[in-house]
Parts: structure tokens; C-alpha cells; sequence
């Protein structure tokens, strides 16, 4: 199968964006030396306790991993769901390499689209202050970097994709900048006439993270003589934040004999360093 016939099954489209405005905070009155000692020895204290809790308790500390909240809209025209969390970590422009500055700011548009042979080559791209990771053994021949922008304002998302058609996904990572007006993490897919739409139990990762599953079944083909494919195609999507990065990982099973799009997506999702 050709990459442009696996893209165009997948029917991905990219995450939605939330822009936030920002609101006034009343000013604090500062702390006297005295209150000050004080506030420093109860952080100390209450960062000895959850280091002790933590050994004790990791199920616990699980829970206060950064978590996604799936919300279905179930239609039978019209279906979709949304996925929202908490803030996402606005990344100062110093912290992107000089590269990636260059390309920004000599942008001919809002949007910069970048191709790179790997993955070594992204992370070089992004700058080695910016913890976007990507799973093992990726197994792709090239990754598509966007820069966005908001009319003459600098930079103020990037985000990288990939599609590795040996496994059947794909990955879509979103980091905001300083510049970003939003806060918190947003996305986000709409389904076909007739798709079936079913959040799957949180999967834990390896690597802590704790992933968010949704999984879209779309009807089946049906040509204009009246036969049809006689398979649903299937798409499993997980959706999880660290370092105040937004992660889409999506597995799907576009051709008979339909494999199991969960199990695609954990054995991805398990690679994630």
C-alpha cells in the first residue's frame, strides 16, 4: 500500500487549539523574613513526606500523572469526541536551536512545513532544551515539522508528525511557546456517517505516562452497485501529556484482514522512551 492511500484511510485530522485570554491577578504583599523562614522549612518538610509517600505508595503517585479528560459525542451523522487536560508548558524561544529560529523567522507565511529524513535530525531541529521523545525503531523515511505563527506575531506552536506505514501509525506531538495565548491541552477527531465511537480503559506506559484511548470504527464501504468491503475500518488513538507536550499516537486497520488497532497502538505506545 502506498503511503498517500494509508494517509488518506486514516482520516486524521490534526488536533483543535484552544486560545485562552489571559486574566488579572491581585497583587500579593510580600512575605516578612520571619514568614519566609517558615514557608521555606513547611516546603522542605512537605517535600520529605512526598518523597517518603512516593517510595510507599507508586499507585498513588500514578494518579497524579498528567491526565486527559475524553468526552464522546455520540451522532449517527455527526459523530466526534474532544480531548482536554490540563496546562501545557509554554517553552521559551530561547530554548528552540538556532536552526529552527532561522526558519521561523524567515518564514513567506503563518505556517512553516519542514521535511526531515529522522528523527536524530528533528531533535537537533528542535533544540536539545525541548523533551519531545518519539517511540524506538520508528520506521519511517521521513517526519513533517510545522511552525505556526499568528500574522506578523513570532512563533508560537510546532509541532511534529510522522507516520510509520510498516506498523500501521502514526504519531502527532505539539509543543507551545511562550507566545502561546492559550493554556490548557486540546484535541480532538471527528468521525464518519455511521462511525461507531468508544473510549477504551487508560493505559499505563512504561514510561509513566498514563494514555487516554479512543477508538473509532467507520462503516463499512458500500460501492454504488451494492456490494461492499465487508470489513469496518478501525482507528485506535492514544492521547497523553509529559512535559507539558501534547501526544496523539493513532493505530489503524484500514484493509482486510482488520488487525487489532488496540493492540497496535499499546505495542507502539510501549515504545515511547
Amino acid at each position: 500500500m502506498k503511503k498517500e492511500d494509508v494517509l488518506n484511510l486514516m482520516n486524521a485530522v490534526p488536533p483543535g487549539l484552544v486560545e485562552e485570554a489571559g486574566r488579572d491577578r491581585p497583587a500579593r504583599r510580600p512575605l516578612s523574613g520571619l514568614a519566609r523562614t517558615a514557608l521555606t522549612a513547611a516546603c522542605l518538610c512537605l517535600a520529605l513526606l512526598g518523597t517518603a509517600f512516593a517510595a510507599a505508595n507508586p499507585e498513588a503517585v500514578t494518579a497524579l500523572v498528567e491526565r486527559l479528560t475524553v468526552r464522546i459525542f455520540p451522532s449517527q451523522t455527526d459523530p466526534g469526541y474532544s480531548v482536554s487536560g490540563g496546562p501545557m508548558t509554554k517553552y521559551p524561544l530561547s530554548a528552540f536551536s538556532p536552526a529552527l529560529t532561522a526558519a521561523s523567522e524567515g518564514r513567506d507565511g503563518p505556517v512553516v512545513s519542514l521535511m526531515f529524513d529522522t528523527w536524530d535530525e528533528v531533535r537537533a531541529f528542535l533544540g536539545e532544551d525541548i523533551p519531545c521523545v518519539w517511540p524506538e525503531a520508528w520506521d519511517t523515511g521521513w517526519f513533517q515539522v510545522l511552525l505556526f505563527h499568528t500574522g506578523s506575531e513570532a512563533l508560537w506552536a510546532v509541532d511534529v508528525y510522522s507516520v510509520d506505514i510498516s506498523r500501521q501509525a502514526e504519531v502527532y506531538a505539539e509543543v507551545r511557546t511562550e507566545l502561546w495565548t492559550g493554556e490548557n491541552a486540546s484535541g480532538g477527531l471527528g468521525g464518519l456517517n455511521g462511525s461507531r465511537i468508544t473510549q477504551l480503559p487508560s493505559y499505563s506506559m512504561p514510561n509513566g505516562a498514563v494514555a487516554e484511548l479512543v477508538q473509532v470504527t467507520d462503516p463499512e464501504t458500500v460501492y454504488s452497485d451494492g456490494t461492499s468491503t465487508g470489513f469496518r475500518p478501525q482507528r485506535c488513538s492514544g492521547y497523553f501529556m509529559r512535559d507539558g507536550i501534547l501526544y496523539t499516537v493513532t493505530a489503524f486497520s484500514p484493509v482486510a484482514p482488520q488487525e487489532d488497532a488496540e493492540s497496535q497502538l499499546k505495542t507502539v505506545l510501549d515504545t515511547f522512551p
